[in-house]
Formats: structure tokens, sequence, C-alpha cells
């Protein structure tokens, strides 16, 4: 009998965690159309240190690996994360009526600036998968967010929210995803599942808190 799947395994032990992010007030009104803008655009304003942490941890599995496949795959999203998707970001950003230049400026919430930090922190002091693993969940978990709340956007006809989710419902966004749980699943190789495990939940739990926190707006409290 073969061992399974890793991702399976970690998507089993978050399976409670997600279903909170699926049903959390900020996710049903996005997809409803009726989330109130100024909470979209903090989430906004958040989500480019998110987008610059990504870059970071994607360069560092291209140094930690001498998996040429791998390194080439890792350069490939740090790369369209720092042009594509950042250009894509600036032009959501002039919708909004921002400018990088004071997005760049804005203070990082508690919250984001926690997250980034475990991803980061796990991809400099742990393995090549430890820091997929650690990345995973932002990925997989808005395919899934927008895989169950699929039924919620038929009513949508906020345009600017329904472009911004259907990034999340393309053929393009769903196989980077299945390609990142493939190579985490083909560098297993049986062991560490606790310690995966471990890492994929607290970054499950930090997805949850950046829900949360674009939903109260959430500042430093001194």
């Amino acid at each position: 009998m073969g061992r399974g799947r890793l991702t399976s395994i970690l998507y089993e032990s978050v399976r409670n965690i997600w279903e909170k992010i699926y049903n959390h007030p900020f996710v049903v009104e996005l997809y409803r159309g009726t989330l109130p803008l100024e909470l979209f655009k903090f989430y906004v304003i958040q989500d480019y240190n998110f987008l610059i942490g990504m870059v970071k941890a994607f360069s560092a599995i291209a140094v930690k690996t001498d998996d040429y496949v791998l390194i080439r795959k890792a350069l490939e999203i740090a790369y369209n994360g720092i042009s594509i998707e950042l250009d894509n970001y600036v032009k959501l950003l002039d919708k909004l009526g921002l400018k990088l230049e004071d997005v760049i400026k804005a203070e990082v919430s508690p919250t984001n600036y926690a997250y980034v930090n475990h991803i980061l922190i796990t991809c400099i002091n742990g393995s090549t998968i430890d820091c997929l693993v650690s990345i995973l969940p932002c990925y997989w978990s808005y395919m899934e967010i927008a895989r169950v709340n699929d039924k919620l956007v038929e009513t949508n006809r906020n345009e600017l929210y329904l472009n911004w989710i259907n990034v999340y419902r393309s053929k393009e966004y769903i196989s980077v995803v299945e390609d990142l749980k493939n190579t985490i699943d083909s560098l297993w190789s049986g062991g560490n599942v606790d310690r995966y495990v471990k890492i994929f939940r607290i970054s499950s739990i930090y997805e949850y808190m950046f829900w949360d926190m674009s939903y109260r707006c959430e500042r430093w409290s001194i």
C-alpha cells in the first residue's frame, strides 16, 4: 500500500478552519458583491505586503534546492508575482483610486506582519517542503473559497469584485494550485507528518485571521 498524498493529510487537518474561512462575513459579502468598498480597499492595501512576501518566499525555495525543475518553477512564480501580478495589482489600485507609492508607505497590520514573517522564517530556517507547505494554504484556500462559494456569485452584480473573484476560478489559477500540491507530494518521503501539519495549520489560521483583520480594518493598538 502506498503512503498516500501529504496534501490530502494536510487538507483533512484544517477542514474545520477552512469551513470558517468559507463562511467569514468578508468572504461571503465579497462573493455576494455587498462588501463595503472601504473594507475591500483595506484588504487590497494590505495585500501588497503579502505579495512581496510571497516573491521572497519562492525566491528562498530556489536558493535551497538543487533540483533545476523546482528552481525554475519557483523563480517563474516569483517572477510572475513581481511582474504580472504586480501589474494587475496596480491596475486594481487605479480602479480603487489608490496609488502604489501610497500603498507601499501604508502601515502593515499586525496580522499581516505576523503571517508574512511566519512564512519567511519557515522558508529561511526550514526545508524546501517546509516552505512550500507554509505557502500552500494561501493558494489552495483561495481556490476552495471560489469553489465553495460559487453559487453566491450568481447574484453578484459588482463588476470590480467579480473580476477579482474570477482570477481564482480560472483554469490558470487552478493549474498553479494543483502544480504546487503535486510538487509537495512528490517531495514528501513519508515522514515528518506532524511537522508539516503544524506548519500548514498555522498558515491556515493566519489565512482566517487575514480575512478577519480586513473585515475589522485591524490597526496596531498602540
